[in-house]
């Protein structure tokens, strides 16, 4: 109910880019194409793609029928989450009531949270929940499986392995986040669960190491292997690995934050990206690193003697160990706090739960504001989702130094109003923004199509003297192509093809483009 008014919504950001194959899908080959055709991580991400192969036909209809199967992946991971916790909170020895007290609250508290909103609403992060979808499977199998462990432990053994070994596999067939499903079991068997007493003990520290220790150790041996990033990444990204880590300390409490207070005006993809962290000594900096340095040591010195603290910092973080390090993505996204929040709400649950009668009540009222207030946030924040072209006068208008918010009211702006209007508002934001300088060819553009006989002599100098210190991004590979498609195809004052190879020139001089491989392959092709 919350989230129906997203339907009305439209493909967002990556949304395209990801799927557009989706029209030339019309037969089992053609499916098949596009599912191995993926090049959105590693992996390729078959498995979801393959979803999104199975909706082809609803693809010229717009996105309703994406984001109403999107919506009821959520859904059924709530309901998986619930049955994890269920378990978890009955190895910690609560009874069967408070048990599903703790697995309800926590459950329900997590699907209605405004900071989760993007994983669903935007079409293609069904990789996330997919993903996601595995991992709880996983997780569902091995508790489901430990419950053996004392009457029939070879079986309990086999079936805890397959359950993450499977899970595994599958989630990181829909995103590469999937691998963490070892780190996950691995931080519940160091605090919320016992390893079982006698002989037992020592066979199940074996299977510790070799089941869940040597994947996380991989893990982490190749995310030490990714610094130092190379000179060309570098200038392309506009942070180094160290700067990147540093920034992700500060944006990990903005999620904290965020996760507690989800104002729908706060969310979403088209905020001003945080600032880089570029030393430990800035402030802010050095007090939100040594916050999680601190919790960290805290929670592994005292993971047995305070479990549910240890679990959601511990949680939490391993949530982030492979999108919010080293790895040399964009810094902020609010989707990937999708199975990152669940442990904190489970700790907080389980903890009101087990307090005395008076705090008890107490902390239900609070959960159960804390949740019919999120129920409202998440509509509210649907409700501007699902009206494409209002929110995004609302989101430029909030953000007007985001270049994705900006560029999102231009095209509204383009289909609905003159197209003086759109130029307008690119070269006022070219104009305050310098460093987004390549949205001047988009501008070029659209005055060849629509004010072909004026002199656009302004907008190419201009272009020649700022491209060759903008910022980096494929899209303006597309803009190149585009302009290059109106100046063969029609007449445009000053402008041709001659004029085109001049401003790819000027692009390939700057050093954020001339580094990278493929971009020299586009510029050559082109």
């Amino acid at each position: 109910l919350c989230y129906q008014p997203a339907l009305h919504g439209d493909f967002r950001l990556d949304d395209r880019s990801n799927l557009s194959g989706l029209a030339q899908v019309s037969n089992r080959d053609s499916a098949i194409d596009f599912i191995l055709s993926g090049d959105a991580g590693p992996t390729g991400r078959p498995l979801a793609l393959a979803t999104f192969a199975l909706q082809a036909e609803a693809w010229a209809d717009g996105p309703a029928a994406f984001l109403a199967v999107n919506i009821g992946i959520h859904l059924l991971n709530a309901v998986l989450l619930s049955f994890c916790l269920l378990q978890l909170a009955r190895f910690r020895g609560s009874d069967s009531q408070r048990a599903l007290v703790v697995a309800v609250v926590a459950a329900s508290a997590w699907v209605l949270l405004p900071l989760l909103a993007s994983a669903t609403m935007l079409v293609v992060q069904r990789m996330t929940t997919l993903s996601a979808m595995f991992v709880l499977l996983g997780l569902a199998g091995y508790l489901g499986a430990r419950t053996w462990l004392e009457s029939r432990p070879v079986l309990a053994y086999v079936g805890m392995s397959a359950s993450l070994a499977i899970g595994t596999v599958l989630a990181a067939l829909c995103k590469e986040s999937g691998l963490l499903l070892p780190v996950f079991a691995l931080v519940i068997e160091a605090t919320i669960l016992r390893s079982p007493e006698g002989a037992g003990r020592r066979l199940h520290r074996y299977w510790q190491v070799l089941i869940l220790g040597l994947p996380a150790g991989a893990l982490l041996y190749y995310l030490a292997t990714i610094p130092p990033y190379s000179e060309s990444l570098e200038l392309r990204r506009g942070f180094s690995a160290g700067e990147r880590l540093l920034t992700e300390a500060r944006v990990l409490w903005l999620y904290v934050h965020k996760a507690l207070v989800g104002l729908p005006g706060r969310l979403g993809i088209y905020q001003t990206p945080p600032e880089v962290s570029r030393s430990l000594l800035e402030p802010v900096t050095l007090l939100a690193t040594a916050g999680w340095v601190a919790l960290s040591a805290a929670a592994l010195a005292f993971r047995r003697r305070w479990p549910l603290f240890a679990f959601a910092v511990l949680w939490f973080l391993a949530a982030h160990l492979i999108e919010s390090t080293v790895v040399p993505l964009e810094i902020y996204f609010e989707h990937r706090n999708y199975l990152a929040v669940a442990g904190p709400l489970f700790a907080i649950a389980a903890a009101v739960v087990d307090a005395p009668p008076k705090a008890r009540y107490v902390g239900y009222a609070g959960l159960g504001l804390f949740t019919v207030a999120n129920a409202f946030m998440l509509f509210t924040f649907a409700s501007i989702w699902g009206d494409p072209s209002a929110s995004s006068r609302y989101w430029a208008m909030r953000y007007p130094d985001s270049v994705r918010a900006v560029t999102t009211m231009a095209q509204y702006q383009l289909a609905e109003q003159p197209p003086i209007e759109t130029l307008r508002t690119l070269d006022a934001f070219v104009s305050a923004n310098p460093g987004h300088a390549y949205l001047r060819i988009q501008e070029l553009n659209l005055r060849c199509r629509v004010l072909a006989a004026e002199d656009h002599s302004g907008v190419v100098s201009e272009l020649e003297q700022q491209l060759p210190d903008a910022s980096f991004t494929f899209t303006a590979g597309t803009m190149l192509s585009q302009l290059l498609d109106t100046v063969a195809n029609g007449g445009c004052n000053g402008v041709d093809t001659g004029t085109v190879a001049t401003v790819a020139e000027s692009l390939r001089s700057n050093p954020r483009y001339a580094g990278d491989g493929s971009w020299r392959q586009f510029h050559y092709r082109l």
